[in-house]
Parts: structure tokens; C-alpha cells; sequence
């Protein structure tokens, strides 16, 4: 069961007059091919055939310039627009560029700055943001200012709100959205799309923004969308192009990159579900991932943690899309992951926050000091109408703290051996306004001994007692269920809907809706796109 908010507001995308010559909008950075590159992307009404990218060391000096490219975008029931892509190059490590994009036709950008590629310090360490389904309405993690009522919150709205949230984030190195954009990228004709961009280009203009496609991306609309806005992403997919409604372009579907200490792997769990063109598919990920894994392990006095990120889970514990997908997609993962010693699988979907302990067939020694398994996260509540969901299902021993609330997590990357992890919570619906910003969940790793794991060393017991688990749960005041057994909220759920039986859970949460908003919200039935507690009301939780 998932909360779903009615956006208040249409979004608003190119605003033309004739034949009237706009600027570049929507630009958002991504790391290059290279240590030495750069690339920017960004949106024009109108097509150009000498769009560029022009930088240099300082706002007076762009001295600098490489030729962007123009592709149209057709699909939507409006007029055509434009994407762009263009690379600085030659660029050096740890050093502030000034750039800006266009062309002498339609004009150019405002001047923006970024730094290529920090190197961090023993005080500095590599700060890395995950976020996973932020929408363009209720965008509660990109800044204070952010609502439910208006698909609105670009850098004028945030202007009073820039020290927390993802606003506040001005020393990250790299943001990572792990699927399900804008909610929805296609709607009213690519505007909604048009409206996440603008909204986001406060962050993704100084720092690069890299994605895993979720499934919000799955309808041939949405994925022509994601293809299109993101196909400046450094792929090095086999086959390296993907065949959209729009036609062939870059197939960002999976990718890696080297960055700050981490191989990093971007990929769609979606190709389980049958997201494919005639050529890209699941055997054809698998065989790709395998090799790029190979090869990241010849690598790793470099780069020694591996990142996997993606956008359903392979654990998790909050409702019945962890026994059902889940399972599907961790009977072909799990054993790769753990035979290529893989640190972490980062993703969103469920629209809570949860840790898992090292885990490996459901086993976990419930230490994160040298992890003998990959650790699972799922961080998917940055903010979207679809709001944040009760755990319907009692918390496992593998799991080391689970929270719905809104949030995203900070990976702060010190060394080869230890990594700092924090959750930081972005919920204004229900919490006071001093708790947004606040550290929820607070841990390090430590590993010394990286490479493949060790069957024989794998966990192998799996404890009966969730001692080491934590939960922030705020469902249960909500829900007017506590009966003062001091039980935990997915008892006080499970017995209701036992007692009282479905129907009566159903007009529940009906009447939290309308004590929480007041004709702004609605209860989705997620069912279709895999979503939350399923089918819910068909499920006997008996």
C-alpha cells in the first residue's frame, strides 16, 4: 500500500511565441569516458547545428570550446525538442572548471561551475549521494522547499533552504538517482519530464548526476525518455545502443565508471522484466556485468570497492515485493555478486530506507567489520506522490535498520578500507521542521581484504533474534493502532487486518489520507507497476 499525492499543478515546458529562439535548459552534468573528461547534456526547442560546450579556469576566460550534437525528440504528442551532448576535455583532476552551453542561434546557458574529479584528503573523504524515486512534485529530498503542491522547486524555490537536503550537499562528489524519475518522465506530453530536469539542474549543473533506470521508465514513452535524456552517460554496454520508440541511441541501460576508490556499476533490474530491444536483454547484462566484474577485480589496488546500483531490490524486508521480485532477481544477482566480492547493491523502488547486514542466502553474520558477503541497501524515499508505506512485514535478522521516512544516504569513502555511512532524513510531512537534515541510521565499514568472497567463509547461520536490528517506524501513532502492548506497528497491522479483515484496513488508510490532506491525496493501488504491498487487498495476512 502505497501513499499516492495528487499533483496540484501542470508542468510548463518550453514557452514559445513564434518562432521565438530559446536557450539551453535542463542541463545536467556526468562523468566522462576518461579521468580527463566531462559531459553535459542539456534540452533546446529548437534544433542547432553548432551547439558547443565553453570553458576555462574562470568566468572572463572560456577559452576553451568542443562541438556538441543535436538529436530530436519526436515522441511526444507535442512539438519536437531537442537533446544535446557535448564533452570538455583535456580537463585536469581536482580542479574548478567555468563552462556554459549553446550556440550564437538559440543563445547560451548561465555560466555554471564544477570540479573534475576531487581528490580527497585525509580530512575530505569521497562524499557520494544516493538518492532513488524522487519526483518533480514532491521533491521533499532536493530542499525544504519542496511540496506536494506544485511540481516546482528549482533554485527559486530553494533559495531560502540551500544549507540542508541535497541543496545542501555542496561538497559531493557524484549524486546517484537509483531509478524513477520525475514521475513520470513521459507525462503531459514530456513536461512533467521537462519540469524534474529544471528542478534538478541545481544540483546536476556542479556536480555529476549518474542514474540506474527504474521502473517508472518501463513504458515505451518513459523509456524513450530515460534513453534520451540520459544517453551522455559513459556506457560501455555490449551492445552499445539500445533501439527506443524514438530510435537507436546510447543504451544507458547498464554501464560502469571508476570513481573516488569505487568501480562503479549502473544497471536496470528492469531487464527481468522484459525490457529489452531484439539485441540488449538479460543474457546479454549478464554476460557483460561478468566481464566488466573480471576485469574490475584486476583492478581493484585501484579502485578497491565495488558499487553495484540498480532499481528493485535483491533484499529487503518491508512488504511482499521481498518475496516475490526480490527472489526472482537474487536467484541470478546474489551469486554474482558475492563470486566478484561485490561491497554494496544500492537501490530504490520501495519508498522506505533499509540496511541490510552482509548478507548471503539470507544468512548474514551481522558484522560490518571485513563483510565475508555483499551488503544490500534500498534507498528509495527521496520524495514522490506516491509518498512513503507501513512495513507489513516483521523485520529479519539480516536486516540492520530499516526506516520509512523520507531520506537519501551519504557514502563518504575515507580509504581501501573503511567507508562512513549515513541515512539523512527529508520528511516534512509529519515530522518538525528541525528534524529535516537529521542523521537517522549511522555506520562504518571496514574491509581489508578485498576481492571475490569465499564460499567457505560465507555466513552460515541464520540467527533466530533480531537483536542487532533497528527500526524508526512512525506508522503506528498514525494509524490510531497502538494498544499499549508496546508491540512493533507490522504486529498492530497484522492483527488488524486479521480481526477487522481488509476492508476495514482500506477505509483505515482512507481516513489517514483525508486527515493528512485534504482533497490533495489519493490511495493507489500499485499492483500494475510492482509497487508497495501488492495486492493488498486480495492478501490474507493471516
Amino acid at each position: 500500500m502505497v501513499l499516492r499525492l495528487a499533483a496540484a499543478a501542470t508542468a510548463v515546458g518550453f514557452t514559445l511565441a513564434g518562432d521565438v529562439r530559446l536557450p539551453p535548459e535542463q542541463l545536467h552534468l556526468n562523468f566522462g569516458i576518461t579521468d580527463s573528461e566531462l559531459t553535459i547534456q542539456w534540452v533546446t526547442q529548437n534544433n542547432s547545428k553548432n551547439d558547443k560546450v565553453i570553458w576555462g579556469l574562470s568566468e572572463s576566460s572560456l577559452n576553451e570550446s568542443a562541438s556538441g550534437d543535436s538529436v530530436v525528440f519526436t515522441v511526444d504528442n507535442r512539438s519536437d525538442w531537442f537533446t544535446h551532448v557535448a564533452t570538455m576535455n583535456g580537463l585536469k583532476t581536482d580542479t574548478f572548471y567555468y563552462y556554459k552551453v549553446g550556440d550564437d542561434l538559440n543563445g547560451y546557458s548561465n555560466i555554471n561551475k564544477a570540479m573534475n574529479r576531487r581528490q580527497a584528503t585525509v580530512d575530505k573523504p569521497y562524499k557520494h549521494i544516493f538518492l532513488g524515486d524522487m519526483g518533480t512534485a514532491c521533491a521533499f529530498s532536493l530542499c525544504k522547499g519542496c511540496n506536494q503542491h506544485e511540481l516546482y522547486c528549482n533554485a527559486s524555490t530553494c533559495s531560502q533552504n540551500t544549507t540542508v537536503g541535497l541543496v545542501g550537499e555542496t561538497d559531493a562528489d557524484i549524486f546517484t538517482h537509483v531509478g524513477d524519475f520525475a514521475y513520470d518522465l513521459g507525462d503531459d506530453n514530456g513536461r512533467v519530464g521537462d519540469q524534474f530536469f529544471k528542478n534538478i539542474e541545481q544540483i546536476a549543473t556542479r556536480t555529476p548526476y549518474m542514474v540506474s533506470h527504474g521502473n517508472h521508465e518501463d513504458k515505451a514513452i518513459d523509456l524513450a525518455h530515460f534513453l534520451y535524456r540520459f544517453r551522455g552517460m559513459p556506457s560501455n554496454a555490449v551492445p552499445n545502443v539500445f533501439n527506443s520508440t524514438n530510435g537507436m541511441t546510447t543504451n544507458s541501460l547498464y554501464f560502469s565508471w571508476d570513481y573516488g576508490l569505487v568501480h562503479y556499476i549502473a544497471m536496470s533490474t528492469e531487464i527481468w522484466y522484459e525490457v529489452s530491444d531484439k539485441n540488449t536483454n538479460l543474457t546479454t547484462f549478464v554476460n557483460w556485468v561478468k566481464k566488466d566484474l573480471a576485469k574490475a577485480n584486476q583492478n581493484r589496488h585501484n579502485f578497491p570497492w565495488i558499487v553495484m546500483h540498480g532499481h528493485k531490490s535483491v533484499y529487503c524486508s518491508c512488504d511482499s515485493d521481498c518475496n516475490g521480485e526480490a527472489a526472482r532477481i537474487r536467484k541470478v544477482l546474489e551469486p554474482i555478486l558475492f563470486e566478484y566480492g561485490v561491497d554494496f547493491f544500492i537501490n530504490g523502488h520501495e519508498h522506505n530506507y533499509e540496511r541490510m547486514w552482509p548478507t548471503y542466502q539470507s544468512k548474514s553474520d551481522q558484522s560490518n567489520i571485513n563483510p565475508r558477503a555483499t551488503v544490500y541497501v534500498v534507498t528509495g524515499a527521496a520524495g514522490s506522490h506516491e509518498m512513503h508505506e507501513p512495513f507489513t512485514m516483521p523485520q529479519p535478522s539480516w536486516s540492520a535498520f530499516r526506516s520509512n521516512t523520507f531520506s537519501y544516504s551519504r557514502m563518504m569513502v575515507h580509504n581501501a578500507t573503511h567507508i562512513h555511512w549515513q541515512q539523512v532524513q527529508t520528511d516534512p510531512t509529519l515530522f518538525p521542521g528541525a528534524d529535516y537534515g537529521r542523521v537517522i541510521d549511522d555506520t562504518w565499514f571496514v574491509q581489508n581484504q578485498h576481492g571475490p568472497f569465499n564460499a567457505s567463509l560465507a555466513p552460515k547461520v541464520r540467527p533466530t533474534s533480531c537483536d542487532t536490528c533497528s527500526e524508526y517506524d512512525h506508522w503506528t501513532g498514525l494509524l490510531g493502532l497502538d494498544d499499549g502492548s508496546n508491540r512493533p506497528t507490522v504486529e498492530l497491522i497484522k492483527s488488524f487486518r486479521s480481526k477487522y479483515g481488509d476492508d476495514a484496513w482500506r477505509t483505515k488508510l482512507d481516513q489517514l489520507m483525508s486527515s493528512l490532506s485534504s482533497n490533495l491525496t489519493v490511495w493507489e493501488d500499485v499492483r500494475g507497476d510492482g509497487n508497495s504491498d501488492g495486492a493488498w487487498a486480495k492478501k490474507s495476512m493471516k
